[in-house]
């Protein structure tokens, strides 16, 4: 069973609001990962794949994944050259909300938070789409209230009520993606090359998924997404090296190994070509500088740019 890293919310919240907003762009290589809090994804901009759990999606503008706690997924533009941007407004809510509503002073009824208590419970994802954009605008009307920092606190929570009474309901129906998107099964490599890193995955071995031979593989994937397949294996193995170097302590040693790099001369020359500097030096500038949440994930998906 494939472990992925997990995004924490004591690194990823900037105050003391029950909610992060961040607005991210999702590439080919983003990093499937799991939370240790309640992401609510809303796609702004642009159609793509999401992998949740073994479960794989085409969404487009309009569409909300709800991901509870520790369920690993990804986002992946449809178009695999980055040229056609997929755009996802995460508002993601703080680990042990339950226990702060609980403990909210003012004129809330149990009535009124409960299906926000339920959304907090949810053990498997869900989708919502949202057809006549009432969602688009209830989150806009978050992120507005949430930069105001603690002043707008108060008013945040019946916006949440709000959002959460909204959604629920589809908790119960399975999500019914568009039939009219085109799929290429180039995605389907990809992902599995996201999910199988760590591995030695000879050529040869993914030409096969999609019954070509290894030059037209080759052919194939340079010609859709710019990239060697080697250079878009290494990538995704700096930028999950990017998200250790973040999120836990594991020596730079341990890092390489858990990316699938023996070789630890070759590992620092791939991260120095990644990053511009090296693991120690990436990680102490993370650490050292108070980045926002979006700084911090910006650094890793745009490192080479």
């Amino acid at each position: 069973m494939e472990i992925f890293p997990v995004f924490t919310g004591e690194y990823l919240f900037n105050s003391c609001s029950p909610v992060q907003m961040l607005l991210t762009q999702e590439t080919v290589t983003s990093v499937r990962h799991q939370h240790d809090f309640l992401e609510l994804a809303y796609v702004v901009q642009g159609e793509g794949i999401h992998l949740a759990g073994e479960d794989k999606m085409q969404v487009m503008q309009g569409d909300l994944l709800v991901i509870p706690p520790g369920v690993s997924h990804v986002f992946q533009p449809q178009d695999l050259t980055g040229a056609e941007p997929l755009l996802i407004f995460n508002c993601m809510l703080r680990p042990k909300l339950g226990r702060i509503l609980s403990k909210l002073p003012g004129p809330f009824s149990e009535e009124e938070m409960l299906p926000l208590l339920k959304l907090l419970e949810v053990k498997q994802w869900f989708g919502y789409r949202d057809n006549c954009m009432e969602l688009a605008l209830l989150l806009r009307r978050i992120h507005e209230r949430q930069s105001y920092g603690s002043l707008g606190d108060q008013q945040l929570y019946p916006l949440l009520f709000e959002l959460a009474n909204l959604i629920m309901p589809a908790a119960a129906v399975p999500f019914a993606q568009q039939s009219e998107m085109d799929y290429d099964p180039l995605h389907d490599v990809i992902l599995y090359m996201i999910s199988h890193f760590r591995e030695k995955i000879t050529l040869k071995e993914i030409s096969r998924q999609i019954a070509v031979s290894s030059r037209q593989f080759q052919r194939l994937f340079k010609s859709k997404t710019g990239k060697s397949y080697i250079q878009m294996l290494q990538e995704i193995r700096m930028k999950y090296s990017c998200i250790l170097l973040m999120f836990t302590e594991l020596g730079v040693q341990s890092i390489a190994l858990e990316v699938g790099i023996y070789d630890m001369k070759y590992f620092y020359r791939l991260f120095r070509e990644y990053s511009g500097m090296t693991p120690a030096s990436y990680r102490n500038r993370l650490h050292s500088h108070f980045l926002s949440a979006k700084e911090m994930m910006s650094s890793v998906e745009h490192c080479s740019d």
